[in-house]
């Protein structure tokens, strides 16, 4: 009979002479090399099992504690808007208390409220979806928006105010000469040369002959020569309906076409035309029409508190 082939192992064990032989079959060896192979897949499963959870462990620490130090910056991000929202509301305050300085109407809280809603990019579109994140972007949505209102407003003011100043600068309100008292008032009196009862559309301020004039306020001569009933005459348009005019003239130090200053010497004061004695006949007109010129005589405290109004 056929020995069937196979495998012998010769065991010698440590210090013994004799050996032992074993023999092992094709069948018992695939067997042994499948069960080595088996553990040794066990083996590499097990440590690759135990490497990747050590490794999700160790990220999930790092995981949290970015989480953490998130969690601490979002904290202190609202902190901060809560601090901003409290400014703004000062910023409101001072808002509506220039805006009545410069006499704009105040922006009602419905304005301000469309001036941060609106059409507005909404959180989500950021790919955001933690709620605290998506309060804080709106948040910083509407501050945006309540900046841009409130530069608006505040360019506003600027222009109002920018105007008000040029207005003023260009309105009488000082004294033509200094010195001197009123002689003869504005309105209805007695003709010095006639005896009739005219009306006078100026004031007369007797003064010492060659006392400087001033211009009471920015603007431009459009006349200036010599006329039979006022003499030396100047009459500069200020611009906005205002104009003055400076009569009794000795000398006149400008020109038609020039452009004058406030407080700017434009002539002095003297008898010429129909005058009884030295003295400066002065008048004041808006849009064509004579005022009192007493009506634009402020001091400095005075101008200032009406370019406040």
């Amino acid at each position: 009979m056929k020995k069937t082939a196979g495998v012998r192992l010769m065991l010698v064990r440590d210090g013994a002479s004799r050996m032992r032989a074993v023999r092992l079959s094709p069948r018992q060896i695939i067997t042994l090399c499948i069960a080595g192979a088996l553990t040794i897949s066990g083996l590499i499963y097990g440590s690759s099992r135990l490497i990747a959870g050590y490794m999700t462990r160790a990220a999930m620490v790092s995981v949290l504690a970015q989480n953490r130090t998130l969690q601490e910056q979002l904290g202190q991000m609202a902190v901060r808007i809560d601090a901003v929202n409290r400014q703004y509301a000062e910023l409101i305050k001072r808002d509506d208390e220039l805006r009545l300085s410069a006499d704009l109407p105040r922006i009602d809280n419905d304005t301000r409220q469309v001036g941060i809603g609106g059409m507005v990019n909404h959180p989500s579109d950021y790919g955001i979806s933690d709620e605290t994140v998506r309060g804080l972007v709106a948040q910083l949505d509407q501050l945006e928006r309540s900046a841009k209102l409130q530069l608006a407003s505040y360019a506003e003011i600027e222009k109002r105010m920018l105007s008000r100043i040029e207005i003023f600068a260009h309105t009488p309100s000082i004294r033509p000469v200094v010195g001197g008292y009123i002689s003869s008032n504005f309105g209805m009196r007695r003709d010095p040369f006639s005896g009739r009862r005219v009306f006078h559309n100026g004031i007369d301020i007797p003064i010492e002959r060659g006392t400087s004039v001033r211009a009471t306020a920015n603007g431009k001569v459009v006349f200036a020569q010599r006329t039979p009933g006022l003499g030396n005459l100047i009459v500069i348009d200020h611009g906005y309906g205002f104009k003055t005019a400076y009569g009794h003239l000795s000398s006149i130090y400008v020109i038609k076409g020039q452009s004058v200053t406030r407080e700017q010497r434009i002539g002095s004061t003297g008898a010429t035309g129909r005058s009884t004695a030295p003295h400066l006949h002065y008048e004041v007109h808006i849009n064509g029409k004579p005022v009192n010129p007493l009506d634009f005589f402020y001091d400095d405290a005075e101008a200032l508190a009406i370019l406040g109004k």
